[in-house]
């Protein structure tokens, strides 16, 4: 009788361990239909300057109005919005997130709900120098989006003070 369970018990682990095998072979299977594409594999990054964005990039990627003449130390409004046609906010389909770095800090995250309006948002953000905005977001379908931008500094209004 003990000798049963034993076989029973290296069966179930022996049928265990085969599946487990398999389980890392099943992805690669799906992603074989080119038309296809897994778009939570990395950060989607979109060329810069943008040349000519395909429909999907059009509608995930976050763009940044930045007021000209910046002043160091003075306070500004960044304006962020999803996509170019502001992105669908369904229960289905909509944008989880907005982050926004300078340089590696991060200044904000902005989390949003299928019930949002929409995917925009507007923040205060002070800088001292130059910087790099680099703003990343996700959508619940199709991965993380990320866009970066050089701020500059108006030297000139700085000098004439």
């Amino acid at each position: 009788m003990q000798d049963t369970r034993r076989r029973t018990f290296l069966k179930t682990l022996g049928i265990s361990a085969l599946t487990a095998g398999l389980t890392p072979l099943i992805p690669s299977v799906k992603r074989a239909n080119a038309e296809e594409v897994d778009w939570f594999q990395g950060i989607n990054r979109v060329k810069d300057p943008p040349v000519s964005l395909t429909p999907k990039e059009k509608g995930h990627v976050p763009s940044a109005q930045v007021p000209d003449g910046i002043k160091s130390g003075e306070p500004f409004n960044l304006t962020i919005q999803i996509g170019e046609n502001l992105h669908p906010m369904t229960a289905n389909h909509f944008i989880q997130w907005i982050e926004v770095y300078l340089g590696t800090d991060m200044v904000v995250r902005v989390e949003f709900s299928p019930l949002c309006p929409q995917a925009k948002t507007t923040i205060p953000v002070v800088l001292k120098e130059a910087s790099t905005l680099r703003i990343l977001s996700r959508c619940n379908l199709h991965g993380i989006w990320e866009t970066t931008r050089k701020i500059a500094i108006d030297t000139f209004l700085e000098v004439n003070k």
